[in-house]
Formats: structure tokens, sequence, C-alpha cells
């Protein structure tokens, strides 16, 4: 079977067979008189299986490990698989959870919206300064839902101290969001809330 009856059998664009042929995934077992490629059964099957593989989100190389490499077992890619795939749900659902957030302050202009991701962005810094900074900047601009969630898994004093006031400035719905910590199955976590509630306006500390 010449590459260009390959290309139209199986979806793959003869560039690409031929990209495949120079890194090893895939070679035509013959050529024909004129020196065209020339695949067979299997090597077309080899085809669908790379592609099957790409679906899934392999790299090719990683699927040139998994057809080739005799100690490589099904258990091992699925493992990886599923690891890949709860980090990209992480990534999309921490992704969805800060475009509520900016939708939340109705932005006007783009300029609002890049100014309340930088914010947020900074409250998860890996920087205390940071976080600190982002909080004595983040009454008017951060949703208060995202403070109150700062402020509840904040270990660093300073930090905590700039997220609790920010939150006592945030006007309602903050003491609210805090209580929620108070069920929380970490104390810690329980004890931020109990804190940052008490210095909340209209609360006896």
């Amino acid at each position: 079977m010449l590459i260009g009856e390959v290309a139209r059998r199986s979806g793959v664009s003869a560039r690409m067979l031929r990209h495949y042929e120079s890194l090893g995934l895939v070679r035509p077992s013959g050529r024909t008189g004129s020196g065209y490629r020339e695949y067979s059964g299997e090597d077309v099957r080899r085809i669908f299986h790379i592609e099957s593989l790409r679906a899934v989100g392999l790299s090719l190389r990683e699927i040139g490990r998994a057809l080739d490499d005799p100690g490589f077992t099904p258990a091992d890619l699925v493992d990886d698989l599923i690891r890949r795939t709860r980090e990209r749900i992480a990534a999309e659902t921490e992704l969805l959870i800060r475009l509520d957030r900016v939708h939340a302050t109705d932005p006007a202009a783009w300029e609002d919206v890049l100014q309340v991701l930088a914010l947020l962005r900074a409250l998860g810094s890996t920087s205390a300064g940071t976080r600190q900074r982002a909080a004595l900047a983040s009454v008017d601009e951060v949703p208060v839902e995202a403070l109150a969630q700062a402020a509840l898994g904040e270990g660093d004093p300073y930090v905590a101290g700039a997220l609790r006031w920010a939150l006592s400035r945030s006007g309602g719905g903050g003491a609210a969001l805090l209580a929620e910590g108070l069920s929380s199955p970490v104390t810690a976590v329980r004890e931020r809330a109990v804190r940052a509630l008490a210095e909340m306006p209209g609360r006896e500390a």
C-alpha cells in the first residue's frame, strides 16, 4: 500500500507519516521498484496504534517506548495517564475558579481582568511577601471568596494578618465564607476561621 492510500485510509497525512518514519515509530516494510514507500497491513495497524495512543495524550516519544520496549507494561501506561489526567483536571478546575472570580468582579475592560488575575496569582504565590502585598492591595479588586479561601489556607502569620485585614474591609459575605472553615477536618483551618471571624466587623474579638 503506497503512502497516499495509507494517508487516505488512516486519516494521517503523508507528511506526518514521513515524520513518524523519521522518528522510528513506523517504517514501511518495503519499497516499490520505483522506490516508493510500500506499507504492509502490519504497518497500517501500527499507525492506528500510534494514533490511538496520541488520542489519550501520550507524546510521540512515549508512544515509541510503549510500542517497542518489552519491559513497558500497560499498567505503567494507565497509571501515568491517570496521574496526568488528574493534574489536568486540577489545573482546569483552578482556571475555572479563577474565571468565576474574575466574572464576579464584573470587569468593564481587559485592564480590569488582567488586574484581578494578577492579584489572584499573587495570592497563590510561593513568596510570603508577594502574598502579603497582594492581600493589602486587593480589598476592592479581588472577590471576597478568594480572600476567604486564602485566609483559611495561609500559614504565614504576617500574610494571614493582611488577609484578615482585607476581609474585614471587604463588605458582606466574608463572615459566612469564613464560617465554612469551622467545619474543616483540618485543625489549623478551624483555628484560622475562628481568628478571622473574631476580627470581622460587628464581632467581638
